[in-house]
């Protein structure tokens, strides 16, 4: 899923959980995000090719797969008993959720390195076109969502 939608689902999602998602609104965008800073050397290896090729499993690292949520887990665990602990829950929970985001609706290699096999969960439609409308729909809906979340707040 694109990062729009990434930052929309967690700060929707935390705000129904603690209820004051707009007080942790910038930790929510950067823990949301920047997990698909993986995709960069996919995208200055292959330039302009990665219109044909796409994004998939083979334009992330291992950290975005179960080996990072193993990673992740082990570093917010640490964290927790160092920082303040509402930040670090945010935080991490933004990075478990973009994780389980991208394993129910892409393609996952979950145990890179040790195995090169895809896995495909299937929640999002098969085929270019229907996964670029189900994304942009889902995108749009919670973008609605939240600016509504927002007014909400505001009035």
């Amino acid at each position: 899923m694109n990062i729009v939608f990434h930052f929309l689902f967690n700060y929707l999602f935390l705000d129904a959980v603690f209820g004051n998602a707009s007080s942790y609104l910038v930790i929510i965008f950067v823990f949301s995000v920047i997990l698909d800073f993986d995709h960069l050397p996919y995208l200055i290896k292959n330039g302009r090719a990665v219109v044909k090729k796409r994004f998939g499993s083979e334009s992330r690292t291992r950290l975005h797969e179960i080996y990072g949520l193993a990673v992740i887990s082990a570093i917010s665990c640490l964290l927790y008993l160092l920082m303040d602990k509402q930040l670090v829950v945010v935080a991490a929970s933004c990075l478990v959720l973009h994780l389980c985001i991208d394993f129910l609706t892409g393609k996952s290699v979950p145990f890179s390195p040790y195995s090169k096999r895809e896995v495909i969960i299937g929640i999002s439609p098969s085929g270019y076109a229907k996964k670029i409308v189900f994304e942009t729909a889902t995108t749009f809906i919670l973008g609605v969502l939240f600016c509504l979340q927002i007014a909400s707040l505001v009035l």
